[in-house]
């Protein structure tokens, strides 16, 4: 066999592939955190997702359903037992947060009346046996009233259950712990009367206790373990979830039951039980690098307070808050983001700029992230570009920017997102190196770098997974800092927003990846700092490849991506490295490209393993890759 290495590779004979790799050329460092995540829906992601609160309208807020003078906000549910009667009413004036709380009146008969909560969509709610629930409601009453709050299976079987008082007064916050008798998956949690009265509801708190949180904070710890195991390395608490109006970091501070509900992007009535300090908390517990994105509309003046928030002292005037919110140590942010797919003309540099002056101020050393949206045709003049649907003709927006920072010294990365529906490149992804290079060209010298935030699809298949891996590997061979993709979770079976991309799907009882999940968990698993050359012989159009290797030349790691139908052997050749090990581990992840998991089926589409005798003593082995697969061969 005879090799060229250059700008084409010759192959031995007619239909093969050839992979060449010289791993004693160094081209550049590769980054720890391109297996990334982006969460963009608080309240399907977190709610229903990563965060431990079971219950699902949590505040009342949601629109009443029912007749009329029996109404229920929208997310409960009638609690009846015997022949009690009773009304369900919506009160707007002196609500406990927001618009209106619910009330609930036992008028006559026996037994109980009252409503229950079955949380997002009402899947029904995970209840472990033998294990403690707690929390809080928030009620208000006329006279001493006995209130029960009751851990209850689909049909109404009480399982668990504890009787409260509210005194007459102001409203007032009653604890909860129960622990279940048995496991059910279908359960709900009932707030009832059983006796004539009535009550005023402003708030209901179920979590698990701390044996199903993680590190101890308001997160699920099955999900979070996942997200874990998946090989994140970084998260970004962003996308279009900020774009609200109400979306304010000082209404995600203090007490969560006293935090203002808002009207969101994707749903109308969100909620700040869980925000960007929570999110930052909970990447430092898990050791992923953190970038939340905040609304346009914040003033100067706030965010220089939450930059005090997050990183100053615990005696400054909000590292005090801080401390009162429960997190005694500075969070040491590094990365802040300014919007989420925005319009970066003059006007949004002119918003930009006030909001890093007030930003440096405080924070000097916080690299700040433009956020863009998507660029579909290669850039070769700067001031006279096509193809951006946020409708700007040139990157004169990001040139003012780019003036700014070089003035004050600060750092400014600029974040642009890619479309994965797979299998192939996107006209995102074959643009990504003119927007690089275009970027280079007028920062001039300011500090910079370019960023994917968000891997985008309509999907969660195998074909995504596919466009995943060689979207990961243009961003390695550009030396881009980070990458996520989006969307993290997904609740099963609830896609309201468009985006049926979940990386790990949920449901209140367990957690599974789908194949671009298992993207991420390989390149996380396989990930070398140093990329080598790695080229493909021009008869191989359907293969993309790229080699790594460790610091001490000790390890080599190759991964293909085969879009084709059908498999392929390449012919591997290695220069500059000399395998100790006769076998390569080889993992593989292949299928039809409509293929998913499902909850009864969470390993219909999972990576193999096997160990590959390469025969590399030669220099030149044969490997076979699957159709529609991403493979990665590890070298010792």
């Amino acid at each position: 066999m005879v090799v060229a290495l250059g700008t084409a590779v010759a192959t031995a004979a007619a239909g093969d592939a050839l992979i060449a790799v010289r791993a004693d050329r160094v081209e550049r460092r590769v980054s720890r955190y391109l297996t990334g995540a982006c969460i963009e829906d608080v309240n399907h992601e977190i709610y229903g997702g990563l965060y431990s609160q079971m219950v699902f309208g949590e505040s009342f807020q949601e629109p009443p359903q029912g007749a009329p003078n029996d109404y229920v906000s929208g997310m409960w549910q009638t609690a009846r037992r015997g022949d009690a009667r009773g009304r369900r009413t919506i009160e707007r004036e002196a609500a406990f947060v927001g618009e209106q709380s619910q009330r609930v009146t036992f008028e006559s008969g026996d037994g109980a009346f009252g409503i229950a909560n079955g949380g997002l969509n009402r899947w029904g709610m995970l209840f472990v046996g033998e294990r403690l629930y707690e929390g809080c409601v928030w009620v208000r009453a006329e006279r001493d009233t006995r209130l029960w709050v009751c851990l209850e299976t689909g049909d109404g079987t009480i399982i668990a259950e504890q009787r409260l008082t509210a005194t007459p007064g102001e409203w007032q916050r009653l604890a909860v712990a129960l622990t279940p008798r048995e496991t059910v998956t279908d359960g709900r949690f009932a707030l009832e009367l059983r006796a004539p009265g009535s009550v005023a509801l402003g708030y209901a708190l179920l979590e698990p206790g701390e044996w199903g949180r993680f590190h101890g904070l308001p997160v699920r710890r099955d999900v979070a373990e996942a997200l874990i195991g998946q090989g994140i390395t970084a998260l970004r608490y962003g996308g279009s979830m900020v774009n609200a109006p109400g979306y304010r970091w000082k209404s995600m501070i203090g007490p969560r039951e006293r935090r203002q509900p808002y009207r969101g992007l994707w749903y109308p009535c969100s909620t700040n039980g869980w925000g960007i300090p929570d999110f930052v908390a909970f990447c430092r517990a898990a050791g992923f690098e953190c970038i939340p994105a905040f609304n346009m509309g914040e003033s100067p003046e706030d965010m220089a307070d939450f930059v005090e928030y997050a990183n100053g002292p615990a005696d400054s005037d909000w590292g005090t808050r801080r401390v009162a919110d429960g997190h005694a140590e500075p969070f040491h942010l590094k990365y802040i983001q300014l919007g989420n797919e925005e319009r970066v003309d003059e006007a949004y540099a002119d918003k930009f700029i006030a909001l890093a002056d007030a930003i440096w101020a405080t924070g000097p050393g916080i690299v700040l992230v433009i956020g863009d949206l998507i660029y579909t045709e290669p850039i070769a003049d700067p001031m006279h570009i096509a193809g951006a649907p946020s409708g700007i003709t040139s990157l004169a927006g990001h040139r003012k920017i780019m003036e700014f920072a070089k003035q004050r010294g600060g750092e400014v990365w600029l974040d642009v997102h890619i479309g994965t529906e797979g299998p192939g490149r996107s006209p995102e992804l074959l643009a990504l190196g003119s927007v690089v290079k275009a970027i280079d060209q007028i920062a001039d010298g300011a500090r910079h770098e370019v960023v994917v935030f968000e891997f985008n699809a309509g999907n969660h298949q195998q074909r995504r997974a596919l466009a995943n891996a060689q979207a990961t590997h243009e961003v390695m061979r550009l030396g881009l800092p980070i990458a996520t993709s989006a969307n993290c979770l997904q609740p099963d079976g609830q896609n309201d927003n468009g985006w049926d991309q979940g990386l790990l799907f949920l449901n209140p009882s367990k957690v599974w990846l789908q194949p671009p999940g298992y993207v991420t968990r390989m390149f996380s698993r396989a990930h070398e700092p140093l990329l080598v050359g790695c080229e493909v012989g021009p008869g191989a159009h359907l293969l993309d490849a790229v080699a790594t290797r460790s610091e001490d030349g000790r390890t080599l790691v190759l991964s293909v991506v085969n879009t084709g139908d059908e498999p392929v052997t390449a012919s591997i050749r290695l220069e500059g490295f000399t395998p100790s090990r006769l076998a390569a581990e080889v993992e593989e992840l292949a299928g039809l490209l409509d293929a998913t998991n499902t909850a009864a089926e969470p390993d219909h589409i999972v990576p193999t393993m096997r160990e590959w005798t390469h025969n590399l003593s030669t220099g030149v082995s044969q490997l076979t890759l699957a159709a529609r697969s991403f493979t990665v061969a590890r070298f010792e």
